[in-house]
């Protein structure tokens, strides 16, 4: 249903400069049936209104929220009044938000993974691995919490403990040191 049918029309230049839109989605939002040219210019131009503008804004903000272009097909094909407040659209949503912890703990799992391979011999970083202070201040920067460090011990005591106490000691720390991060490493792991 239109709702600004007497608006006045735009080119897709122009449609593009008003959404931040690349030009291949635009297309490809075309192609897919999720966005139409109101009209065509008598060279043949695609010309939009505001109801595609509109339209052409609520993909963009279903995409920036991570919805597939078939969910995103899905909200568009209800009516317009229904788009926000259907439980079909709030099942959507919330499946999507319940979605992105499980990708969230994939990443997580692969950033422990890629703590572990900078513990390799001959990818260690002088400047990273020189003290205990300069590893964990790269831990936070990639957003690992004390737990999520701790786990990193866990993980990296269960695979190799060896490589875990040269890696402990390579850092600069103390025999005791050492063995109360093994301890709690070894703890976590057995849930004690």
């Amino acid at each position: 249903m239109k709702t600004h049918p007497e608006s006045p029309l735009f080119t897709m230049k122009q449609l593009l400069r008003a959404t931040g839109l690349a030009r291949a989605s635009l297309l490809n939002y075309e192609s897919l049936g999720l966005l139409k040219p109101r009209a065509r210019s008598a060279a043949g131009y695609r010309l939009y209104g505001a109801d595609e503008q509109e339209r052409a804004l609520t993909i963009c903000r279903y995409r920036a929220a991570g919805l597939s272009l078939q969910a995103i097909r899905g909200l568009l094909a209800m009516p317009a009044e229904k788009q926000g407040k259907s439980l079909e659209a709030c099942d959507l949503l919330k499946a999507r938000l319940l979605g992105l912890s499980d990708e969230v703990e994939r990443l997580r799992a692969q950033q422990r993974r890629l703590a572990l391979l900078l513990t390799q011999p001959g990818l260690h970083d002088p400047a990273t691995l020189q003290s205990k202070t300069a590893w964990v201040q790269l831990l936070r920067e990639a957003g690992f919490s004390e737990a999520d460090m701790q786990q990193w011990h866990a993980d990296f005591e269960a695979e190799n403990p060896s490589a875990h106490a040269q890696f402990l000691k390579a850092l600069g720390l103390s025999g005791a040191e050492a063995a109360v991060i093994r301890r709690k490493a070894k703890a976590l792991q057995t849930g004690r």
